[in-house]
């Protein structure tokens, strides 16, 4: 799965990552998802995040991606 993702994200320009809330966790982005993102940032492109960045363990290395946040609520 990862290494089909990887060859996905480099044909694309950008990625979009729908960051709904999940089990009580607000804007949540999980493992493969945040993977995805990193793989995104690698290869240059874009990276959207459908809802604000999720506070948590991770903000920081999200926020270091530069993602344009489309709904910031």
């Amino acid at each position: 799965m990862f290494k089909m993702s990887e060859e996905r994200i480099a044909t694309m320009d950008a990625v979009l990552t729908l960051n709904f809330d999940k089990n009580g966790k607000k804007n949540y982005i999980g493992g493969a998802t945040f993977i995805e993102i990193y793989e995104a940032f690698m290869k240059n492109k874009k990276i959207y995040l459908y809802n604000d960045i999720p506070e948590g363990m991770l903000y920081d290395e999200i926020s270091g991606f530069s993602p344009i946040v489309i709904i910031n609520i």
